[in-house]
């Protein structure tokens, strides 16, 4: 059996939309459960968030050992997951995460000016 994992979007942000059938697309053995955070299944996962997690406005990948990465350690781990060549963007991972998660930060507040 294939490891699954769990991608929590904000299903109202078109910017995450289009990450998740960029995700999709690119998902060729149905690895990825992606679900909107403002849908029912979506509101009872992200009441289980971690305590030090909640509040954060982000993407959510939970692994297969039930793991909760939020912001960029998210995005890094989904890229990981996808088949080549996207697997090689997931070397972002050398940036110091303090930066990383500072231009995520500022990418999503600037979201909707973006679409």
């Amino acid at each position: 059996m294939s490891e699954q994992y769990t991608v929590l979007i904000d299903g109202f942000c078109s910017v995450c939309t289009r990450w998740a059938r960029f995700i999709k697309k690119r998902d060729s053995i149905n690895r990825f459960l992606i679900i909107a955070q403002e849908t029912e299944e979506g509101e009872v996962l992200m009441r289980e968030m971690p305590e030090e997690l909640r509040g954060i406005d982000s993407v959510v990948f939970i692994d297969e050992k039930g793991n909760w990465f939020v912001r960029s350690a998210a995005i890094i781990r989904i890229l990981y997951r996808l088949r080549f060549p996207w697997m090689l963007f997931s070397t972002i991972w050398f940036v110091p995460y303090p930066l990383r998660d500072w231009l995520y930060d500022v990418y999503s507040r600037n979201r909707t000016r973006t679409v």
